[in-house]
């Protein structure tokens, strides 16, 4: 049934039943979560909700692809039975025994675990509720990318079976990583929400999830990394601890998803709009350009240049997404990057220790699965944490002259095959829009060759990061990996010195003493986090953007790289504010201590008011309550519009009910540029439509030979008066609805409206918007 977005629903009840929705998939992926995560400080309990959202979409997606089951409740309740059949089967492979040395009565073990589920249940849903009360007061689908996103989310919903239309481009299916966008429809389809809603539901989950998942592994790292535990069971101490463990998961959680960085040095400046870059010491000099009040400075201060600063290039971070709105692919995926990571700590963070069931092939099979779900969320992060895995695992489990490549193969097997197996069907359709690795600034002689997977383009191709540039954007991180490493070198490094040791054994004497196992993951983190920045200065993924060229590549690369220093720079501040000096974590110089924590007030001041710009600007200081419906602006700018729209859209769902060729109710209007509020017919019906954004589809398909000739064939059916070429236009793209609307009229001042009604009639009209439908 039609669940039109023109009734009133109350925001308290949409919301409750989107996390119903989450809640059923957290709650079948348990039993599997436990095991995958049994060591964890809850089992994993915050994590399970990402575990459930990857498994049973994933089966969906590949019943719908083998057109086994078409993509209805019924299919997604299936696949919830079936990931909580996996689970429990696993769970009777081994009893669930309480840790070793521990006499709890099980009664009261299950007790404190109830206990502790509902109260993570309640903060993941106080976070929803957060979110979903900001995103209330701007939740305009408008803007940016949301049109795409909207559109994929819609098309989807509007399939039986995969591959999915691209309504931009029928009859060829979408040529993008779609899967974040098919985890929306899939939450959907269970709450039974309109996709108008859940649109700004899904970023207010991807919130929550991103805070609480972030949570659980900081609280995790400090647990792993603390001496309180199992050396003084006195209650005191456990109570401090667990009140560090939480306050030590807050302080990741809260850098991970709303930290930016120090760019917002800028609003207490005069100096600097976003138009002309100045460095801080050329407005230093001048006291009349730098300091003003802070009122001035939140007025003049626009937040989008912290991801803007470097020219010509994108450095985005979570933050800044949640603000502006885009449920986009690096945004769908930060929910498996999070999973991705805690396995990451889970494998390697526990070395030299017996735990159940971590280094199992399942566990490994699991991880080479999440691994092809990032492949087809956000192309590039399944690459980026295939990568990460292998190093983890060279470095912790690799050891020379005994190399076991028996061990590494299978290993290596069992992780890629599964990503391939997993990402399969996805890639069985789906051609990169990537060309290749090109050479950021090429030296003259190699210009314009290509040597192996090597493009070497012209010398014009260059573009370099300033170094004062890239500290403001990323100095914040880097002094707390520095921080990481400070408080175990500088004390003992002149004692070693005397002695005659030489700095590379005093390294590797740190290494492999002063470290503990999670802090050695944490410092290959922050190295390959830096690795990661470097790249963009040197090589590139070449796509069709010419003076932006490297944009892609630094945004993709920089994102996932802010996670990871977030991470580790949380662990960084709660080991300097709570953690005593001990066996393992030694504080010798108190002074130290004290350095860096001074240090760093000013920068994590910089880092953490981003979001009072942010916030305060994209959503109007949260003056004016708008609700969650995405579609009022629609309705409100275009009402004539608006009412065809939802016409149109109950038709199509009409069509599905009766399990009619739906593919075959394209429409036909006037294709726009990219961002603008053009195409949103067929992106708010899922209906396709000859052509969509150009640029867009420019990039998906990867030349505008294919585009230019649509957009051709759109101007024609509108604009000239041979009804037969017309007719023939109609056919071959398939359109049974001609829509004429105000963008129509606007931009097709040649119109030959009354055509239409020789080829077919009006079937709906609302003021000026008329919608033919073509005569069978």
């Amino acid at each position: 049934m039609y669940n039109d977005p023109r009734m009133p629903i109350s925001d308290v009840v949409i919301v409750c039943r989107f996390w119903g929705a989450i809640f059923l998939l957290g709650a079948a992926a348990y039993p599997l979560t436990r095991r995958l995560f049994p060591t964890w400080h809850d089992q994993g309990y915050l994590l399970s909700k990402a575990v459930g959202l990857s498994t049973v979409t994933w089966i969906v997606y590949v019943l719908g692809m083998a057109k086994i089951l078409p993509f209805t409740v019924s299919t997604v309740l299936t696949a919830v039975g079936i990931v909580f059949g996996i689970g429990l089967l696993l769970e009777s492979f081994g009893f669930r025994r309480l840790p070793a040395g521990r006499n709890v009565k099980w009664g009261k073990s299950l007790f404190v675990r109830m206990s502790s589920i509902l109260a993570e249940e309640l903060f993941f849903l106080l976070a929803l509720v957060c979110w979903s009360w900001v995103k209330a007061h701007e939740p305009s689908i408008r803007g940016l990318e949301k049109f795409m996103d909207y559109g994929f989310m819609q098309s989807i919903l509007n399939s039986r079976y995969f591959p999915p239309a691209d309504m931009w481009y029928p009859p060829y299916p979408v040529n993008y990583y779609y899967f974040g966008h098919l985890v929306t429809a899939v939450l959907t389809r269970l709450s039974g929400l309109d996709l108008s809603y859940t649109f700004n539901l899904m970023l207010a989950t991807i919130f929550s999830l991103c805070f609480t998942m972030s949570f659980s592994i900081g609280a995790q790292l400090f647990r792993k990394s603390s001496d309180c535990r199992g050396e003084n069971d006195e209650s005191g101490s456990m109570i401090h601890h667990s009140l560090f463990m939480i306050m030590s998961g807050l302080i990741t959680a809260i850098l991970v998803t709303l930290a930016g960085n120090m760019q917002t040095i800028y609003a207490f400046t005069r100096g600097y709009t976003g138009d002309e870059v100045r460095p801080i010491w050329d407005l230093l000099w001048k006291a009349s350009e730098f300091w003003q009040r802070l009122p001035e400075g939140m007025e003049r201060y626009w937040y989008a240049n912290a991801t803007r600063f470097i020219p010509y290039t994108i450095h985005e971070f979570p933050s800044y997404s949640f603000v502006v709105s885009d449920v986009h692919g690096h945004v769908l995926s930060i929910p498996f990057v999070l999973l991705a990571i805690a396995l990451l700590i889970h494998f390697f963070g526990t070395q030299g220790k017996r735990e159940e069931g971590i280094k199992s092939v399942g566990a490994f099979m699991f991880y080479g699965f999440l691994v092809g779900v990032l492949l087809m969320t956000n192309a590039l992060d399944g690459p980026i944490y295939l990568g990460l895995f292998l190093i983890l695992f060279g470095i912790f489990h690799v050891r020379f002259p005994m190399f076991d490549w028996k061990k590494v193969g299978v290993v290596c097997a069992v992780i890629i095959g599964t990503a391939l197996m997993t990402s399969l069907p996805f890639l069985a359709h789906f051609k990169s829009f990537v060309n290749g690795v090109a050479v950021n600034c090429p030296l003259p002689f190699f210009a314009n060759i290509k040597i192996g997977p090597i493009m070497f383009e012209g010398i014009e191709k260059c573009q370099r990061s300033p170094f004062w540039m890239v500290w403001i954007l990323w100095g914040f991180f880097w002094y707390c990996g520095f921080g990481l490493v400070a408080a175990r070198v500088f004390t003992p490094l002149s004692s070693y010195f005397r002695k005659g040791i030489s700095f590379g054994s005093y390294l590797g004497h740190l290494w492999k003493n002063k470290f503990t196992q999670i802090e050695k993951i944490l410092l290959i983190f922050v190295v390959f986090s830096t690795l990661l920045i470097i790249f963009p200065e040197l090589f590139y993924f070449k796509d069709i953007y010419p003076q932006h060229f490297r944009s892609n590549t630094m945004f993709k690369l920089g994102y996932q790289a802010f996670i990871l220093l977030s991470i580790a720079s949380g662990y960084t501040i709660s080991q300097f504010l709570f953690q005593k000096s001990s066996k393992n974590i030694r504080f010798s110089l108190p002074s130290v201590r004290k350095i860096f924590l001074l240090l760093l007030l000013p920068q994590i001041f910089l880092v953490l008011i981003f979001p009072t710009f942010s916030v305060r600007s994209y959503f109007g200081a949260l003056r004016k309550y708008e609700g969650l419906n995405g579609l009022t602006w629609l309705m409100r700018e275009y009402p004539d519009d608006s009412a065809a729209i939802f016409w149109l859209k109950s038709q199509n769902v009409n069509c599905q009910q009766l399990r009619g060729n739906c593919q075959r109710n394209a429409l036909v209007e006037a294709d726009g540029d990219s961002y603008t509020d053009y195409e949103r017919f067929s992106v708010f019906t899922g209906m396709p439509t000859p052509i969509g954004w150009a640029v867009h589809e420019w990039l998906w398909r990867g030349t505008y030979d294919v585009v230019a000739p649509r957009r051709e064939d759109v101007r024609y059916i509108y604009e000239s008066d041979d009804i037969e070429k017309t007719r023939d236009l109609l056919d071959t793209y398939n359109v049974r609805y001609i829509v004429v609307g105000s963008l129509e009229r606007q931009k097709f001042t040649k119109m030959q409206e009354e055509k239409f009604t020789t080829l077919g009639s009006v079937v709906f009209q609302s003021g000026e918007t008329v919608v033919y439908e073509r005569a069978n």
